[in-house]
């Protein structure tokens, strides 16, 4: 076998890699199974590369990149939990091949392999590099094989004197990631609530777009980052989930997705799921626990749920995401609180949020029994890290500015839980009634000028949505210059001469 020596290899996600010997022809990915504990299992004299494959839209560039830069790798075995499908997908690439997709300017976008599973994969690689790796590059599945001495047995039986991939390792130039323009804003803790949990995630990826601080991340990529995002979600129907098209998750995902969080199911080779944490790791079924709790004490502020263990996750480079969910009765609604310390806002918000809706309405179907007048209320999460990464970016954009429109509407429609107002002229004054949804009357405001009126109200809280104080502020400024020129005043109206 000829060999290309000295490689500077990996050429792209290095810290991310375990690296044997760069003489090997034999490449393994552990897709959702942690590569430490593959890489601990498995001779690395024998393999060149061991990594993870997570994503089928995000990472199957990096490692097609990567393979194609080291001309020894003939062979690529997939073994490892298959979350994602991305192990499929690789499959699929191998088998169905690949095309173009464009946008509808019919501007080249990426290619996709062709398979039930949306996946993407770097334009930049020419076609030709990538029908070479399908032609080349052998894909052995083990998906299905949880023995490691059969996984090694496998390689020790391969062929590792191929012809090299190439003559020369191959190169492609960097994907062109378009920066997003951030507007100042506070260091920490932003509010997006919504009804639904889909237009939530909107509102929430325009928001980061718009105001996340442009940071490095430990994988080798960068994000857009704000501290402590709060978002809340008040109608979300846990019986009849809203997925619509444009949601990173499907139906289908959802199912498979759900019992890792509602369940103490954890797959062979997982280190841990959100439902194992719950429901068994500690000795003891945690939402029981809490449901047990309320029912005892309706108003109890004890009922909660904790993911970390300090034993493990103290020194792990892989705590779970999830680390807490509080419980909450209040004015007769079931409320939780769930705090994240790190969310990927665009891939994994969704289905978080979605299966927590979930969750809630388990611990509610018990409670209800206890308590007929109990509803359930606010889904409410703390994403700590709230990111999106700079692979994502483009795509964000292109779904707001797509869907955030049609979904949105007339931004004057959104409710303002604090209350309406009523605008008027009387007495050679502006008057402004403050009243509750129930259309009780909350506070009375009185002032020639507009000014006097807003600034009280600002230091009242009465408002919460920025769309809504603009339009008090645009009726009060009407207001004033109806009363200054003598003209006639009606709220929402254009002022008219007497």
């Amino acid at each position: 076998m000829e060999e290309v020596k000295n490689l500077n290899w990996p050429v792209y996600k290095d810290k991310m890699l375990i690296v044997g010997n760069k003489s090997s022809q034999v490449a393994v990915c552990t897709l959702w199974t942690k590569k430490e504990v593959v890489g601990q299992m498995l001779d690395l004299e024998t393999v060149a590369v061991i990594g993870n494959l997570y994503s089928p839209k995000k990472g199957i560039s990096f490692l097609v990149r990567n393979i194609l830069a080291n001309p020894n790798i003939r062979y690529l075995i997939v073994c490892g939990l298959d979350n994602s499908k991305s192990g499929q997908v690789l499959i699929d690439f191998s088998n169905n091949g690949f095309r173009e997709v464009k946008n509808k300017e019919n501007k080249f976008l990426y290619w996709q392999i062709v398979s039930k599973t949306e996946s993407r994969i770097d334009s930049e690689i020419s076609k030709e590099a990538l029908e070479l790796f399908r032609k080349k590059v052998k894909i052995i599945d083990l998906r299905n094989e949880r023995s490691f001495k059969k996984i090694q047995e496998v390689i020790n039986s391969l062929d590792q004197n191929l012809p090299l991939l190439s003559c020369e390792p191959l190169i492609f130039p960097e994907a062109k990631k378009e920066e997003v323009n951030s507007f100042p804003a506070e260091d920490s803790v932003h509010t997006i609530r919504g009804e639904k949990i889909a237009e939530t995630w909107l509102k929430i990826l325009d928001h980061i777009l718009r105001f996340g601080k442009t940071d490095q991340t430990s994988y080798q990529n960068q994000q857009k980052e704000i501290i402590d995002i709060v978002s809340v979600i008040t109608g979300e129907d846990p019986e009849n989930l809203f997925i619509p098209e444009w949601l990173p998750n499907d139906s289908e995902h959802m199912k498979e997705y759900a019992p890792t969080v509602l369940s103490a199911f954890c797959p062979e080779g997982a280190a841990y799921t959100y439902g194992s944490r719950m429901r068994s790791h500690f000795g003891v079924d945690q939402v029981q626990v809490i449901i047990d709790e309320i029912k005892r004490e309706k108003y109890s502020r004890r009922a909660v749920i904790s993911l970390l263990d300090p034993k493990i996750d103290a020194c792990s480079k892989n705590p779970p995401c999830l680390n807490h969910c509080w419980f909450r009765v209040q004015e007769n609604k079931l409320h939780l609180i769930a705090t994240l310390r790190s969310n990927d806002m665009f891939d994994a918000w969704p289905e978080n949020a979605l299966v927590l809706r979930l969750l809630q309405n388990i611990v509610f179907k018990e409670i209800v029994q206890s308590y007929p007048e109990i509803k359930l209320g606010n889904l409410v999460i703390h994403s700590l890290s709230a990111h999106i990464y700079d692979d994502s970016w483009e795509e964000a954009k292109n779904i707001v500015e797509k869907h955030h429109n049609s979904v949105f509407p007339r931004a004057n429609l959104e409710h303002d839980t604090r209350g309406n107002f009523i605008i008027k002229v009387e007495n050679d004054k502006i008057v402004v009634e403050h009243y509750s949804s129930d259309e009780i009357l909350l506070n009375s405001y009185n002032s020639k000028k507009a000014r006097s009126i807003y600034l009280e109200m600002s230091r009242n809280g009465a408002v919460s949505i920025i769309s809504h104080a603009m339009y008090i502020g645009t009726e009060l400024q009407k207001a004033e210059m109806a009363l200054e020129n003598n003209l006639i005043y009606t709220q929402d109206e254009s002022i008219i001469l007497k």
